[in-house]
């Protein structure tokens, strides 16, 4: 940096410009210095400073922030620690990305001996008259030069090549033009086909690195979203983890995998094309750069706005997969209230907030390309006026060939230099997305095993629920001081009115929530010390809703336990909930797939296929939550057998409003906001409990 700044000092017609470009320089030196030592630079490292500026520029704007500095680096570190699991693959496509830039700036430094010394303007005389000669003379005098100076491990800068240099030059001036020609078009042919063999290397081995950072990502992020309780999908939409887990990743890994290592490819292609204008003109090139700041300026301010529309159009997008997800999840009751035009005014309106915001983000996107173009001219204006007065300045060394493999070198800057702008600019957007996804990697469970849990293989005693009090929100509580005890063997039923806190109470059991106040023992220890996987064996599930999944009904019912399920188990979990009748005549029987949801069975096969499912694993506890509340009469009275025959020997909770259901349970516990009223045997109930004792009279006077 240092030998820059003396550089332009030392041209007398750049004095005036030296004190504007100063600055800049001294800014670059220390982006690419310890900012721990804080010392500059030392002298010798021009040659890097514009690939330094372009690379660490990107860094510093994403890292401007010191109030989220940590926060970002934090997750781009959680990204690239996932990526560099491959290191091999990132190995061998660094090294093949070298390769395609050192090949390329090879390519360019051909027009050289092209222009110089095949399409001479003064004849010499001719010593080697053909392409064998030549070749056989090159490799004799390069041969010649290792010999002298050892190895060629014993070169330790470019200028001990200049007397190797100096012979091939000699060489070609007498050498005859129509052979030289084909020489020098014989090594550009292998030049180009070994530059883009490696990049095809570097290209296919980032997209395996890319690939697989993809999808450790996404698979880091669902077990996240597997982990976590009721409470959380109680305040997150599952449309706008479809968008994480799917469009933030891709935007993710397109900027912060893809077009961070292309960023990189570009810098060290704009190393090797600076290296060489910077050999060939030093001067022109100091020319050529000065231009650099307005441009980087302009891009700054561009990544600042798109950033901000960024954030409102990934908002945008989830609250637009969220209604979508809603209303195809809804569609019975959407069309049963003719409510088609309203879901699509409301996607409309979503859809357009959407568009407006896209728009405004891709107007300031647009701007890069007329920016870039602009810089391109300006840079190109300068050089070839400049340039073309050093050539035509009498004793001037600077040649053609000289001068035109500069512009090479030049223009095939301006390239990478525009696709660094355009990954800054997207970076930017990234940015918004790689918070969203890391908020999600991030996220701790809320409900997890203590330290110190302990297993527990089987139910001995009783459960007891003691001082239990629980909320969804603070301030507003839906279980309060619960005290209760359940013996084994016992059919306990939960009644009361909607929204008493019955299905949170069995939700509080197997710790889908965990308990405010109090605790929950099984066998006197708190379900907070048992293992999660251990304490849910422990209980067979079944919901009002039948929720099955778009596999086999062998996959159905072996859904309920872990350890594998033989046929003789499924057969007879099926007999016991009443389901094998049907799915006997199903097509394919247990091997048949079901539609969406279970839509092709009944409402009361589904309920039995979930029965099933609930005993396969052999459970010592069964809750049933409402299991039989959305069911006509007849297929009641056939699930309701299949409740009594599943709950035998067991210890059973029964959710109920019908009374009917629950008539002849051991112990029926009255529930109103979330406190006990009443508990006993119905016969005691209708004696001790006036709450029970109306909803019983309630319910029979209406024939229920």
């Amino acid at each position: 940096m240092a030998g820059l700044q003396n550089e332009l000092d030392r041209c007398g017609c750049l004095k005036s410009i030296a004190f504007c470009v100063r600055p800049w320089l001294n800014w670059i030196e220390h982006l690419t210095t310890d900012q721990k030592v804080g010392g500059s630079n030392p002298s010798g490292r021009a040659t890097n400073f514009l690939p330094a500026s372009a690379g660490f520029f990107l860094l510093h704007e994403v890292m401007r922030n010191k109030s989220t500095t940590r926060t970002k680096w934090s997750n781009l570190i959680q990204i690239y620690r996932m990526m560099f699991r491959y290191w091999h693959i990132l190995l061998m496509g660094l090294v093949a990305m070298l390769l395609y830039a050192l090949f390329s700036g090879i390519s360019i430094t051909l027009v050289i001996p092209l222009f110089d010394y095949v399409f001479r303007a003064s004849p010499v005389p001719v010593q080697y008259h053909d392409a064998g000669a030549f070749i056989q003379e090159l490799l004799g005098r390069i041969g010649g030069f290792f010999a002298e100076t050892g190895s060629v491990f014993s070169i330790r800068n470019l200028n001990d090549l200049t007397p190797l240099w100096e012979s091939i030059k000699d060489l070609m001036q007498h050498t005859d033009s129509l052979a030289l020609l084909w020489v020098i078009c014989g090594f550009v042919v292998v030049t180009i086909i070994l530059k883009n063999i490696f990049f095809y290397i570097h290209r296919v081995l980032l997209i395996s690195l890319r690939g697989n950072t993809v999808r450790d990502v996404r698979n880091l992020m669902f077990s996240k979203y597997m982990g976590q309780s009721l409470e959380f999908y109680n305040q997150h939409r599952v449309g706008d983890a479809i968008v994480r887990m799917v469009n933030d990743v891709n935007i993710v890994s397109d900027q912060f995998i893809r077009s961070i290592l292309d960023a990189l490819r570009d810098v060290i292609s704009i190393a090797v094309y600076l290296r060489i204008a910077l050999l060939l003109n030093p001067r022109l090139l100091l020319y050529s750069v000065i231009i650099v700041p307005l441009f980087t300026l302009m891009v700054s301010v561009l990544g600042k706005k798109i950033k901000k529309y960024s954030k409102r159009i990934q908002a945008q997008l989830s609250n637009m997969f969220s209604a979508v997800e809603e209303a195809l999840n809804s569609m019975k009751i959407v069309k049963a209230f003719r409510r088609e035009d309203s879901e699509y005014r409301n996607f409309k309106a979503i859809n357009n907030a959407h568009l407006n915001q896209w728009k405004k983000a891709q107007y300031y996107t647009t701007l890069n390309v007329p920016i870039t173009e602009l810089n391109t001219v300006a840079m190109g204006v300068v050089v070839i006026i400049l340039g073309g007065e050093l050539i035509l300045s009498p004793g001037s060394t600077f040649s053609l060939g000289d001068f035109t493999a500069f512009l090479f070198a030049l223009f095939s800057m301006l390239h990478p230099l525009k696709s660094l702008t355009q990954i800054y600019i997207e970076i930017k957007k990234a940015l918004v997305s790689l918070e969203r996804i890391s908020a999600v990697m991030n996220r701790k469970p809320t409900v997890v095993d203590a330290v110190d849990a302990v297993e527990k293989h089987g139910f001995e005693k009783s459960i007891e629920f003691s001082k239990v009090s629980f909320y969804y929100e603070p301030g507003k509580p839906v279980i309060q001081d619960f005290d209760l005890v359940i013996h084994k063997g016992e059919k306990v039923a939960l009644v009361g009115s909607s929204g008493g806190g019955k299905t949170t109470l069995a939700n509080l059991l197997n710790r889908m929530y965990d308990v405010k106040e109090g605790s929950i023992k099984i066998d006197g220890v708190d379900v907070r010390q048992i293992k999660l996987s251990h304490l849910r064996k422990l209980f067979g599930v079944v919901t009002q809703d039948s929720l099955l999944f778009t596999r086999s009904l062998r996959d159905n019912i072996a859904y309920g336990s872990l350890e594998p399920v033989s046929d003789e188990q499924l057969r007879r979990s099926a007999e016991i909930a009443n389901a094998d009748e049907f799915i006997q005549q199903y097509p394919g029987q247990y091997d048949g797939i079901l539609q969406s949801k279970g839509s092709n069975l009944s409402g009361g096969q589904r309920q039995r296929l979930c029965i099933a499912r609930a005993i396969v694993g052999d459970p010592p506890i069964l809750i049933f939550d409402e299991a039989t509340s959305a069911l006509d009469t007849e297929n009641e009275q056939k699930v309701q057998q299949a409740i009594d025959e599943a709950t035998q020997n067991r210890t059973v909770i029964l959710i109920a409003h019908r009374l009917s259901t629950i008539l002849k349970a051991d112990k029926i516990v009255v529930i109103e906001q979330g406190r006990i009223v009443g508990q006993g045997t119905h016969t005691e109930l209708m004696e001790s409990c006036p709450r029970y004792q109306y909803l019983y009279n309630l319910q029979f006077s209406n024939g229920q």
